[in-house]
């Protein structure tokens, strides 16, 4: 069985036919993944300065103690629906239909959970005078926070820096060393709100966890954003040859569609 294709009637092979749909259906299927990338990046990069503009305005100071913090603040809705929202998009990131993506599915899914953890589970707000039960619940809420930083890390680390077409060439060498400055920088933030809680006891006047934090979610923010393509920014510049933009990236989808 055959097909003519439209500029010269030339018969094309049923194979060659299926082919050429399973590379569309891929591109379409991967540029999906771009918008929730974007989607990802942009709550996160977000978050930190609604929150404390937000405070400022309806609440009763602009910086708390924390991100989490502001669960006790009029900007409690924004945090736990941002929270739910970035989980979300991460139970929906999922490669399922494209191959080596297995180790994605799960750490989204886990980073899914985690997430609601977060937004759920309260941070305690006053340890001194905390019940034992407020005191616990706080405690699974940082399990959970610290689980969700240390995918987050490992997504700029170790999934966005692959390639599936050989070492790294153009633009994708120049993404790979902001991946990894990123995740970088959320590890050193997570190593740092360990030295600061259990090591020093800094003035609360800092808001040291604070800043860690938006830093560390500035930076995941970032990756995200520079993954899914925002605004053109480090992407690989277009083929004009639409046969070209079926060809697999290095990053292991269609080259069109994924930075």
């Amino acid at each position: 069985m055959t097909s003519h294709d439209q500029a010269g009637g030339q018969p094309i092979p049923a194979g060659r036919i299926q082919s050429l749909r399973i590379d569309r259906g891929d591109a379409e299927l991967a540029a999906a993944y771009r918008q929730l990338q974007k989607a990802v990046g942009l709550i996160a990069v977000l978050l930190a300065p609604v929150l404390v503009v937000g405070n400022a305005v309806w609440g009763d100071a602009w910086l708390e103690g924390s991100i989490s913090s502001y669960y006790y603040t009029p900007m409690r809705n924004v945090f736990v629906g941002s929270l739910c929202a970035l989980a979300v998009f991460f139970l929906s990131y999922n490669y399922r239909p494209l191959p080596n993506f297995r180790i994605d599915n799960l750490l989204s899914t886990a980073a899914s959970v985690v997430a609601v953890g977060v937004a759920l589970l309260p941070t305690t707000s006053n340890v001194g005078t905390a019940s034992g039960g407020e005191k616990a619940v706080g405690t699974a809420h940082l399990i959970c926070a610290g689980a969700l930083f240390v995918i987050l890390a490992v997504f700029c680390l170790l999934l966005f820096t692959r390639t599936d077409a050989g070492p790294p060439e153009g633009m994708k060498r120049v993404r790979n060393v902001v991946y990894r400055t990123c995740g970088y920088i959320i590890v050193a933030a997570i190593v740092l709100v360990l030295v600061t809680n259990l090591i020093v006891d800094p003035p609360s006047s800092w808001n040291a966890l604070f800043w860690l934090e938006t830093v560390a979610v500035l930076a995941f923010g970032t990756s995200w954003l520079i993954k899914s393509g925002f605004l053109g920014i480090l992407a690989d510049p277009r083929e004009p040859e639409a046969s070209d933009e079926r060809r697999p990236s290095d990053d292991g989808v269609p080259a069109s569609v994924s930075p």
